[in-house]
């Protein structure tokens, strides 16, 4: 490329030389341009992701630490990082309580719809016919015979059920976002807390995270019941020939006081926004 460079003793070059002169002016230039972009556009975009810790306050911190949450299990996507995470299915093995009894699930299917504001359980317990289908959508709660059938009115377990849908780790990062100023970061114990209300539910929620931003620990108070959830082994779990990159723990175990009432294992998930639907039927339909 050098040897075509006109210098001034050379003779006029010929046309040749003339167009590889002209191609590698170009070059340069639109190198040159390009650089010059980079390092305009690098201090915005540190700005706008990790250069928010220490440039305004606790308001600041908080749009990060919420980012950081968000971004550490695969929520932001496009060029624009918005939350694209609407809907989920998950699959799981292990015991709850069922009834105020221990049940050792069979089949147990969660559907979950943040657009909704639903979420569907469908499970049976190990030695008993009976299939439980406990499905929330909003502040209505109901039961079905199977999906989408046989509804029947659970209005006293809508406050319980909608508060797992938002205590699921994406369901908690909407949570915080939606709560607005009233949310506030802390540090406890050398780890980063989030704590803030679901006026929805009249609910106090405390997110405690790791060291890689995902949440290890939910403690929720709903009127005189506290509950404390617990997440490990975050991974990806639709499946090697059905990776989405969107992040979900392996185990979930639910205390209150020292009784264990949830311990699952998910054994498959399905985080491409699956069609998750509840209609609402007859017999809830407020009149």
């Amino acid at each position: 490329m050098e040897k075509d460079r006109p210098t001034p003793n050379s003779q006029l070059p010929t046309p040749k030389q003339a167009l590889r002169w002209l191609a590698w002016s170009a070059w340069v230039l639109g190198f040159g341009i390009w650089v010059l972009g980079l390092c305009a556009a690098a201090p915005a975009t540190a700005q706008g992701r990790g250069g928010a810790r220490g440039a305004g306050g606790a308001d600041n911190q908080l749009k990060q630490v919420l980012y950081d949450m968000a971004d550490s299990i695969g929520m932001l996507r496009n060029a624009n990082e918005v939350d694209r995470i609407g809907s989920m299915n998950y699959w799981a093995t292990g015991t709850i309580i069922s009834g105020g009894q221990a049940c050792k699930v069979v089949d147990y299917k969660a559907s979950v719809n943040w657009i909704l504001k639903g979420m569907r359980v469908d499970y049976k317990c190990e030695g008993s016919p009976q299939r439980h289908v406990e499905v929330v959508r909003d502040n209505l709660a109901w039961n079905e015979a199977e999906p989408g059938k046989g509804g029947t009115a659970a209005a006293a377990a809508a406050n319980e059920r909608a508060l797992l849908l938002w205590t699921l780790p994406a369901g908690a990062i909407k949570a915080a976002n939606d709560a607005g100023a009233a949310a506030k970061v802390t540090t406890e114990n050398g780890k980063t807390v989030v704590s803030y209300p679901i006026a929805s539910l009249k609910a106090d929620v405390k997110v405690t995270l790791n060291k890689d931003s995902h949440i290890e620990q939910v403690e929720s108070r709903m009127g005189a019941v506290t509950t404390v959830t617990t997440y490990e082994e975050y991974g990806d779990w639709n499946g090697a020939d059905y990776l989405s990159d969107v992040m979900f723990p392996r185990r979930i175990v639910q205390k209150r006081g020292t009784m264990t009432i949830t311990d699952l294992t998910i054994t498959k998930t399905n985080t491409y926004n699956p069609y998750v639907i509840m209609p609402l039927p007859d017999s809830v339909k407020p009149r």
